[in-house]
């Protein structure tokens, strides 16, 4: 097993990144170069790992569908996920996905075999989706950070809501829910089958969650309003989650906010 990192370890990687974070807006951000160097500075390159996940799922989407339709789109795929662009392509080409995680190989795969059996990208995305956020916890948790963890909670109960939302709005059956909803988040799946389709009992398992200042704007949404000003708002709660670590001096905070901020700066 794995040594558990202290605070004390992070000391002058915190004093790095807090160097780097004031240099924002001077010079260009490379987030290639900066995962790479981060990963390699890291007592636990895991935590580097948390933000680069989404990445390696987009590219996931890239192939799955760019291999039905027969054309793959290179400049689709992202520099940014834990594995070479190129290799994760030649290793989906070739069916030889043994250098990947195992949670991401059995979620392409699925997805591969789900999208040439029915045809339907949106399947293959919920698959994706949902692996995305579980591999997305479970890095949290082997990392030993509950900070992430409960990140990735939120994430999921985020992800969740904005997701019932809109099959309330479009009337879509609660038995659609199963393929849909991630069993990561602090609200259950079962939880929300078990009031589905009543808006205001759906919307009241979020009550007491970090969401509860979206619920009107769900509300709204899930009536037939607009969704921008909803989705806004769970933006907003990750955010804050995220805000949280500001003002921390050392550990792995100043290297998670570090690594957050990066991630809402275009390239």
């Amino acid at each position: 097993m794995k040594k558990k990192t202290k605070d004390t370890d992070y000391l002058f990687l915190s004093a790095y990144v807090h160097a780097c974070q004031a240099r924002l807006g001077e010079v260009p951000v490379n987030k290639p170069v900066i995962f790479s160097e981060l990963s390699s500075m890291a007592p636990d390159s895991r935590l580097v790992d948390f933000f680069r996940l989404k990445y390696d799922y987009h590219n996931a989407k890239v192939l799955v569908k760019s291999t039905a339709s027969g054309v793959i789109e290179d400049r689709l795929l992202s520099p940014l996920g834990r594995f070479d662009a190129a290799l994760l392509k030649n290793a989906y080409l070739e069916n030889s996905l043994s250098g990947l995680s195992a949670e991401f190989s059995a979620a392409l795969l699925d997805a591969k075999d789900t999208l040439a059996r029915t045809g339907d990208p949106r399947l293959s995305d919920f698959i994706l989706d949902k692996a995305y956020i579980a591999e997305l916890l479970h890095t949290a948790q082997a990392a030993r950070s509950a900070f992430l963890e409960g990140y990735a909670r939120l994430f999921a109960d985020s992800i969740n809501l904005r997701s019932v939302v809109r099959m309330l709005k479009s009337g879509v059956e609660r038995d659609k829910l199963d393929s849909i909803l991630s069993d990561c988040g602090t609200v259950s799946p079962g939880a929300i089958k078990a009031v589905y389709p009543e808006t205001s009992a759906v919307l009241k398992l979020y009550s007491s969650t970090k969401l509860a200042p979206t619920l009107h704007e769900a509300e709204t949404a899930a009536a037939g309003g607009g969704f921008s000003a909803f989705e806004e708002q769970c933006r907003a709660a990750l955010d804050g989650h995220m805000d949280s670590l500001k003002l921390q001096c050392f550990g792995e905070q100043p290297l998670i906010y570090y690594l957050y901020t990066i991630e809402g700066i275009k390239s």
